[in-house]
């Protein structure tokens, strides 16, 4: 039995967490009703002031913006004493659920519709960037999380920025605590890192962040440890997306690295000029860049689903969804923005809104125990071992299984037609020799340390202090490296091109040695001369 608050019967639990909770609503209003997502705090929450100023001011701050690549905001109410946001239900998926889907499926997203997808998000932050108050005076809104999972994609190829919950005015009465960062440390700017003022050149590096892993399947700044990912935000080290996917067309190297320049005066002007040098790009090569090619894409991408999710009545029917990055990229708030998994596993809607968040510290995002940049592993498909033992006569010939990569090819048994010997076969011209692929091209990893101006040696060479880079040839097997600093314990790690282009590694102190006591004279003599009787 649907629960019903005024005007609105909540179908499902979406999420929940430390701030409060998540829910997919129906509307009933006057001759019409629509599905809604419902964000309600928790009821000692409201009783916070500062936290509930924080939320009341920063809603009706994005209740202000009104483009078609942000999210909206429909209704600030409050349910049972509890306040509430309501905001526009969007079927579709953030852009980290959906690489990792689409790379499992073998079907990557191509370049043209990253394009479509980053340029579309620099549109919606471009627009909240110059965004003005009642008076006409500029906001100055810095969106200041700008990440794969708030990057939202639409089924119907419309593309949504979303949670602005730790967006800041220059109008803002509150004001970030020294030394607390606000954000996800692997997609924050160096100068958001190093706890400068920002603007919107800083959401457009994170925007450059997010498309540069797109194009890649890697992961740009990921230490082991929060404190080594920002050493590696702060360090900047880029290297260009065509050393890691060399199929990509000539030209978007410069385009992305410009945007991941280390200085905000290095990047474009705006997010407006980065989205129309991605416009350019893809128009000067011909590339299927638009709305309706990604719509199709996905279309095809989450038939299955889509077909699920078309009868309305399923939709109170879904289990609560389970974030899948709840180990690697757990919500700062324990309200993971996301939708509801179906009995397939495949969530229902990816249903996410603005502000939910205190003004006291956020807890970083929680980083997995792997070296920087490693490949998000696909998930091998299932198949049936087959043990063959002993040998078997069968008549008329035999079944000869070939397993190649996890499938299965099951060669049936010949037919006999005649019993005279076959044909000698004419002969035919010597095939060519293919020529020799060209030898691998060394890519460069970049070793750095912390405390930095450690020493490197590889194989016994020393290769000078971090940071350094390696040269190292794709293919080859991996090398020791040894990091040493005086007063720390020495570290070695295998390192190998793959690991390209950065490793990061944390040195322990070397603990001290107790002095040694100075040793007593015998006594009988201050000279040290035994004596006996």
């Amino acid at each position: 039995m649907a629960v019903v608050f005024g005007k609105y019967e909540l179908l499902r639990k979406i999420a929940s967490g430390g701030m409060g909770q998540v829910f997919l609503a129906r509307e009933h209003g006057t001759g019409f009703e629509r599905l809604v997502v419902l964000k309600l705090i928790l009821p000692h929450l409201a009783e916070d002031e500062e936290f509930l100023e924080m939320f009341l001011d920063e809603a009706r701050l994005v209740a202000r913006l009104s483009h078609p690549n942000l999210i909206t905001i429909l209704d600030l109410t409050e349910i049972e004493g509890r306040h509430c946001l309501a905001m526009e239900y969007v079927q579709g998926e953030d852009v980290r659920r959906l690489d990792r889907f689409a790379r499992k499926q073998e079907r990557p997203l191509p370049v043209g519709l990253v394009i479509r997808i980053i340029a579309d998000a620099a549109a919606g932050l471009s627009y909240a960037h110059g965004a003005r108050d009642g008076h006409g005076q500029p906001l100055k809104l810095v969106h200041r999380d700008v990440s794969p999972q708030n990057v939202l994609v639409g089924f119907d190829g419309g593309v949504k920025v979303i949670d602005f919950g730790v967006a800041k005015a220059a109008t803002s009465g509150q004001q970030t605590a020294t030394g607390v960062l606000k954000g996800k440390y692997p997609y924050m700017s160096p100068e958001q890192a190093n706890g400068m003022a920002v603007d919107g050149r800083s959401d457009q590096f994170a925007l450059g962040v997010v498309m540069w892993e797109l194009l890649t399947g890697k992961r740009l700044f990921k230490g082991d440890t929060d404190l080594m990912t920002l050493r590696l935000v702060r360090d900047c080290q880029v290297p260009p997306p065509s050393q890691l996917n060399p199929k990509l067309p000539p030209g978007l190297d410069d385009i992305v690295l410009k945007a991941l320049a280390p200085t905000p005066d290095g990047r474009y002007a705006d997010c407006a000029a980065f989205r129309l040098a991605l416009e350019d790009w893809a128009l000067n090569l011909r590339l299927p860049s638009s709305s309706a090619h990604l719509a199709a894409y996905l279309r095809e991408l989450y038939a299955d689903r889509i077909a699920t999710e078309a009868d309305p009545a399923k939709l109170d029917q879904l289990a609560e969804d389970v974030d899948l990055d709840a180990q690697s990229n757990s919500s700062r708030d324990g309200m993971p923005t996301s939708g509801a998994r179906g009995q397939s596993g495949s969530r229902a809607s990816k249903l996410v809104g603005p502000p939910s968040r205190p003004p006291t510290r956020v807890e970083p995002e929680k980083t997995r125990n792997t070296a920087a940049l490693m490949p998000e592993p696909p998930k091998r498909r299932p198949w049936l071992p087959f043990v063959v033992g002993g040998v078997a006569l069968v008549v008329g010939g035999a079944a000869v299984v070939l397993v190649r990569g996890g499938a299965e090819t099951v060669t049936p048994p010949p037919v006999v037609v005649a019993a005279r010997p076959p044909e000698q076969a004419p002969e035919t011209a010597p095939r060519p020799t293919p020529p020799e692929p060209p030898a691998p091209q060394p890519v460069h990893l970049m070793v750095t340390s912390e405390p930095p101006g450690a020493t490197v040696q590889v194989a016994g060479e020393e290769r000078g202090i971090t940071p350094v880079a390696l040269p190292l040839v794709p293919g080859e097997p991996s090398v020791a490296v040894t990091l040493a600093l005086n007063g720390y314990e020495p570290v070695t790690r295998q390192v190998s091109a793959a690991d390209a282009p950065a490793v990061a590694v944390a040195l322990q102190k070397r603990a001290a040695r107790p002095a040694p006591q100075p040793k007593k004279p015998p006594s009988g003599s201050s000279l040290g001369i035994k004596t006996g009787r």
